[in-house]
């Protein structure tokens, strides 16, 4: 499945009617439940709020959609993929990194910052703009986009591309725990929590799997 079907998926699944006041949840919550649960299942209500930083009953409702649609299966231990659970999963996988969490002060505002790589996507950022935006949109209050090329690491901007030294230590960080390679997209996000972050940087990704 390309990733971008995968994208369109959970998007449809976002915006699925349902009786009683609008869900609080985005494909962004989604993605994050689905890779969330891909890489820890079984896992169980409670502790998938946790990480999600939701509500029970906003996870609740996020289960019971997932379970409609076929993408998860609820068994004693907790919520685990299906087979087409695992189509999207994989799709998503291959492109999305873990979220790590950085020290990236230098570069953002806010008390907590996550960094993602978006592997393979670099010809799709134009300026940073649409990702700064998209994660703003998700509860961040900041992000700058890097472009993996040539082994330097670039920062787009409106007039010019900057370089991030190579001794900069959010570049050991970045080397050190998501490994990008040339013409990998990584985006470093700030909030105010890490849960925002982690957000901020689903919702930057999802915009470049067109």
């Amino acid at each position: 499945m390309e990733p971008s079907k995968a994208r369109r998926a959970l998007n449809s699944l976002a915006k699925m009617p349902s009786p009683g006041p609008a869900a609080a949840f985005s494909q962004v919550h989604l993605c994050l439940a689905l890779l969330t649960i891909g890489d820890e299942s079984p896992i169980g209500r409670i502790e998938l709020s946790r990480k999600l930083g939701l509500g029970e009953g906003a996870a609740r409702t996020i289960i019971r959609r997932m379970v409609q649609a076929r993408i998860i299966r609820t068994v004693k231990e907790g919520c685990v993929l299906t087979n087409r659970g695992q189509l999207l999963y994989k799709a998503l996988r291959a492109k999305l990194s873990n979220i790590v969490t950085i020290d990236a002060r230098q570069l953002t505002l806010d008390d907590a910052s996550v960094a993602m790589v978006i592997r393979g996507v670099a010809r799709r950022v134009k300026k940073g703009l649409e990702e700064r935006d998209a994660a703003i949109r998700a509860g961040a209050t900041g992000a700058c986009t890097l472009i993996v090329d040539m082994g330097r690491y670039v920062m787009p901007t409106a007039d010019r591309n900057d370089e991030i030294n190579s001794d900069d230590l959010i570049i050991h960080d970045l080397e050190s725990l998501l490994h990008p390679k040339d013409g990998d997209v990584v985006t470093i996000v700030s909030a105010s929590n890490r849960e925002l972050a982690k957000y901020g940087a689903i919702a930057a990704a999802l915009g470049l799997l067109r």
